[in-house]
């Protein structure tokens, strides 16, 4: 049986977490701060997911990391500005395996790297949304797959088993030839949505099937896309992220493939909309900050992506004096 291990219990880690401890050969134990979440699954010894699924699972949970000391697979899933803070509290874990990240941002797996060493660290995202609406329980909302990799490209032994995992737990997963391309193609498509989102209060589809909203969409991705294109990295159209497709032709022709994508009629709601809805920050400042200053180094002009991100920024600074 599979020893594994999950830091961050929220909508993401929460789905994870839920859909492997059903499963027979893994062993899963959940890893969070403090409160009533934790406090809730630790004394039922179960987690409740709805949604997509609908069950309750007996599962580990802690708010005491030291009280692991090995697993065979170690994952993330806490908010980006969260990472190294957690690093500190659980990098003593002993992987026998392998550590990912499935979390958002494109920093994260040199933050892993610095921790438990290259060898450990497997390439890793999810484009997979949740919502924790009370303690104890977390609502699946939507699936759009989850990717891993090697980070030197390619894919493993190690690779295809946790593929598996994934797979027969219920997620649609595969392996990844180009690990890198992956991640930053999801945070090319996932980032503009968050910044729209926060600011208009509307879910995905109510970014994605708004005119005026995808236009600006579109302006922000391929301002992104420049900042790849300049890092060699190519882009990749993943799950409902059509960015490369996004990129090509002219900016009309990419406004109403967005307008016709997945996402304009999905339920789901942006992570970060979901902070804001909360009262707390998003991790947009861990997320957007290193890309724009990695823009300004190379003098890639991200004005779109600059204003969205100044104003989110200053929406955040009154949530916090709140």
């Amino acid at each position: 049986m599979k020893k594994i291990v999950i830091v961050g219990p929220g909508g993401l880690g929460g789905t994870i977490a839920a859909l492997l401890a059903r499963q027979e050969e893994c062993d899963v134990t959940i890893v969070g701060r403090p409160g009533a979440h934790i406090d809730t699954i630790h004394e039922q010894r179960a987690l409740r997911l709805t949604g997509l699924k609908e069950f309750n699972v007996q599962i580990d949970a802690t708010d005491d990391p030291k009280s692991i000391q090995e697993c065979d697979i170690l994952i993330y899933t806490v908010k980006a500005q969260d990472t190294e803070a957690v690093l500190t509290t659980t990098k003593h874990i002993q992987v026998r395996e392998g550590v990912t990240s499935l979390q958002n941002g494109v920093v994260k797996d040199e933050l892993l790297i610095n921790a438990f060493g290259k060898e450990k660290v497997i390439g890793g995202l999810a484009v997979v949304a949740g919502e924790r609406p009370v303690p104890g329980t977390v609502n699946w909302t939507y699936d759009g797959g989850t990717q891993f990799g090697e980070l030197e490209g390619g894919t493993s032994g190690r690779v295809d088993e946790i593929v598996g995992l994934f797979e027969r737990a219920g997620l649609i997963t595969e392996a990844s030839d180009a690990i890198l391309s992956a991640t930053w193609s999801k945070m090319v498509g996932w980032i503009p949505i968050g910044l729209l989102a926060t600011l208009s209060r509307q879910n995905n589809a109510g970014v994605m099937s708004n005119r005026h909203l995808a236009t600006e969409y579109i302006g922000m991705v391929r301002e992104l896309q420049a900042l790849a294109t300049a890092k060699e990295i190519p882009l990749i159209d993943l799950g409902p992220y059509h960015v490369k497709t996004w990129c090509q032709g002219t900016a009309e022709e990419a406004i109403e493939k967005v307008l016709t994508s997945p996402l304009s009629g999905s339920q789901s709601t942006h992570s970060a909309l979901q902070d804001i809805q909360k009262g707390i920050p998003t991790e947009f400042q861990a997320c957007v900050g290193p890309i724009l200053e990695e823009a300004r180094a190379l003098s890639i002009s991200m004005q779109r992506v600059q204003i969205m991100y100044a104003t989110l920024m200053a929406l955040e600074d009154t949530l916090q004096r709140g």
